[in-house]
This record gives structure tokens, C-alpha cells and sequence, in this order.
């Protein structure tokens, strides 16, 4: 028993997945890429967040913004026409070329190719006997650097299992049956998935002898018990008047990683917090932190979400792909219309004294017709009740968001 928890403690794990399943129915770049495609992105993760909270209001929530965005930019590749546009703007990708929406991409696919923590893969599933397009498998294979497979979608049970197998060993086993059997069916054409895992360790861990239950309080005025983790030590803090909340910053060693949490000043201030989060740039939270001991109290948690997006692609303006008039005709080398189906999005995350293991996917189904200052009093982060946070990198690129509000 000792051992099962001595392993439960040191393991910190998040996992998403996004999959997009569609059934039968290079160019110069400005200085600050990173940047735009950065912010961009966290537009994209606002506006998937407030419907997300909107539809799951006294709910966890973990997803993965850019798995979503990256499932879903493959798609654009082959889109054409207003579908495409639609695309873009809801997306909010960087361009409306696609030698510039796919080099963005790439530059962070590729920028963790050979890391040891943080593992990104794509991979298209293509119905037996149909073809990609040359150059829609072209932009796929290097700047996705996606890997195609044929499979025989008809055979439904036995194509299950190969795609959860692969989503399964692609984020260490936090995400299991993302794509029900049922799901699939003999017009599926092509299935995208996009599966990101990351595991890394805190620079600063929490001594294990030092976490013990402590009241953590929910939406409700009633307290629960939660084991809650201790540390003081010097951080990157701020003090966020504006938002009438502070935030926290805890890197992941031997990466550029970090997990930024943003703690509302009052118990019960999550709602307020997260209006206005809503106009309030990620850039801007980060511009601000500042080297400070801090005394730390943060809850040990586990958190899963799954969801089906169509109805939040829809609400955001992204409404053909999933309709007759949906235009993918760069996809496939057949004459097909393709309709998207489903977009399905999973996430697993799990935080402990230790560090974080996190994992993503999405699936798309197309079928026819993702510096040190001078010493001063410690400061005090007691993440005691709910809070928003987001693992990102030093690019505030947003791989990982997410609320708690209950451990």
C-alpha cells in the first residue's frame, strides 16, 4: 500500500486528446511570429473556455488549446472557400495563407520534436483504397509532420482499437477510448488526431512530509479536506490589482515550461475572474511577475474532461465544415464532398508534489455529404479555493488551461 501511494505522489500527470473524423458527404515571415501565433492562440483558448464554462459552470475543466487548434488547422489545409475562411477566423489563425498557418505550426511542432518531456504527434487514418492529395499530403507530413495510415473504417471495432491504441501510447495511457466504434461507420473517410503528453518536474518540489489535508473551499460556503502541498521558496509572483487576484508561476525543469495559476483575491471570485480574463491578454499577466519568497499552499489534484466541440465550433462562427455546404476539397483524390462530423476532445491532468505528466488529444471525423530583487516579506499563495491555470512556454503559447474548482 505504501508503495502505491509513494507512486501515486510522485507522479503529476495531464492529457488531452482532440480528434477530428471527416465522413463521405514558403513565404516570408514577420520578426514576431512567435508572438502572434502566441496571442492568437490564447484568443482562440478564451473563446473556447467561455463556452466551455458556459455549458459546464460547477465543473473542472482541462483542455488543450493548441491540440484543438492544431487538429483543426490540418483540416483547414484542405478546406476551400468559406469554409476555409471560417476556419481562419475562428481559429484565429495567423493568416489566411496556408504556407503561413502551416509554418506557424510547425515552428513549435518542430521546436519539441526531440524533447525528452513534452511529446506532440499527429497522424491522419485514411479510409482504404482512397488517396491525400499530393499537395495537401505534402503540407501534413512536413509541416505537421503527421503520419498517414490507411484503415478499413468499415470494420469498425477492429479500427477502434488501432486509433485508441495509438492515442493510448502516445500519451502514456492517460487518454484510453477516444474514438467510440459507433462513431465510425462506412462513409468515414478520414480521421485526424492530434495527441500532445508532457511530463515534467517541478524545479521546485514540494517535500512529500510537508503536504497534509487542509479545508478547500468550492463554490459553496462549506469547506472539504484536500491534501494540500507546502513550499516556500523564491518564485515569479504578481500582484494583479486589475484583476483583483494574483498569479503564480512554477517551472518545469530542463524545459522552458512553466504552469502560470491565477488566484482570485476572494473565495467566491472565480466568476469575476474569469469575465475578465476574457479581455485580458496572457501577455500581460506574464509581463508582470516578479522574483518573490513566496510561501505556497497548492492542492494536490486530479482532473479529467472530455467534450464533444461541434456545438462551440458552430458558436464561434465555424459552421460549414459540418454541413453540405462544408468545401474539403483539397483532401482526397476522389471527387467525395466531405462533411465534418465530430470533433472530440478528451483531457486528463494530475498534479502532485512531484511535477506534471500531461496529455491531449483530438480527433476530427469527416465523413461525405485542435531577475532576483532585493529581499522583502514572503509573499503568501493560498490556492485554497478555485483557479484558473494553463501550462505554457516562454512564448505564453498555451498548451494546457484549465479551472479547478474542486480537488
Amino acid at each position: 500500500m505504501a508503495l502505491i501511494k509513494r507512486k501515486l505522489f510522485n507522479r503529476m500527470a495531464n492529457m488531452m486528446l482532440l480528434i477530428l473524423v471527416l465522413l463521405q458527404a514558403p513565404l516570408p515571415f514577420a520578426q514576431d511570429q512567435s508572438s502572434i501565433f502566441s496571442k492568437r492562440l490564447a484568443k482562440f483558448s478564451i473563446n473556447v473556455y467561455t463556452k466551455l464554462v458556459a455549458q459546464n459552470s460547477n465543473q473542472n475543466i482541462i483542455f488543450s488549446p493548441f491540440s484543438i487548434q492544431t487538429c483543426a488547422a490540418m483540416a483547414r489545409m484542405g478546406a476551400k472557400g468559406k469554409t476555409a475562411a471560417q476556419l481562419d477566423r475562428g481559429l484565429k489563425l495567423i493568416s489566411n495563407n496556408e504556407a503561413q498557418i502551416a509554418e506557424s505550426f510547425h515552428k513549435v511542432l518542430a521546436a519539441y520534436e526531440k524533447s525528452s518531456i513534452l511529446h506532440i504527434a499527429n497522424k491522419i487514418y485514411i479510409k482504404a483504397g482512397y488517396q491525400l492529395r499530393d499537395k495537401f499530403s505534402s503540407i501534413i507530413f512536413k509541416k505537421f509532420l503527421s503520419a498517414v495510415e490507411p484503415i478499413d473504417f468499415s470494420e469498425d471495432v477492429r479500427a477502434a482499437e488501432k486509433i485508441n491504441s495509438w492515442v493510448a501510447l502516445r500519451t502514456n495511457n492517460l487518454i484510453k477510448d477516444i474514438v467510440d466504434s459507433s462513431k465510425l461507420t462506412a462513409s468515414t473517410r478520414l480521421l485526424l488526431i492530434n495527441a500532445i503528453h508532457f511530463k515534467g518536474n517541478w524545479v521546485h518540489q514540494f517535500p512529500e512530509r510537508d503536504t497534509g489535508n487542509e479545508p478547500f473551499y468550492g463554490n459553496t460556503d462549506k469547506s472539504i479536506d484536500v491534501p494540500m502541498m507546502n513550499l516556500k521558496k523564491r518564485f515569479r509572483y504578481a500582484t494583479l490589482d486589475n484583476l483583483n487576484a494574483t498569479a503564480l508561476e512554477l517551472r518545469y525543469k530542463d524545459s522552458d515550461l512553466s504552469m502560470l495559476i491565477v488566484l482570485p483575491n476572494s473565495k467566491t471570485g472565480l466568476a469575476q475572474l474569469e469575465r475578465k480574463l476574457r479581455i485580458t491578454p496572457l501577455s500581460q499577466i506574464t509581463e508582470k511577475l516578479d522574483w518573490r519568497d513566496v510561501i505556497v499552499k497548492l492542492p494536490k489534484f486530479k482532473s479529467e474532461f472530455e467534450v464533444e466541440l461541434k456545438h462551440t465550433f458552430k458558436q464561434l462562427g465555424m459552421s460549414d465544415m459540418f454541413s453540405n455546404d462544408a468545401d474539403f476539397s483539397r483532401m482526397i483524390t476522389t471527387s467525395e464532398r466531405l462533411k465534418v462530423s465530430k470533433i472530440i476532445h478528451k483531457a486528463v491532468i494530475e498534479v502532485n508534489e512531484k511535477g506534471t505528466e500531461a496529455a491531449a488529444a483530438t480527433a476530427s471525423i469527416i465523413v461525405g455529404f485542435s531577475l532576483p530583487s532585493l529581499p522583502r516579506e514572503p509573499k503568501r499563495f493560498y490556492a485554497d479555493h478555485p483557479f484558473n491555470y494553463y501550462i505554457i512556454n516562454k512564448q505564453s503559447i498555451m498548451l494546457f488551461a484549465g479551472k479547478l474548482i474542486n480537488p
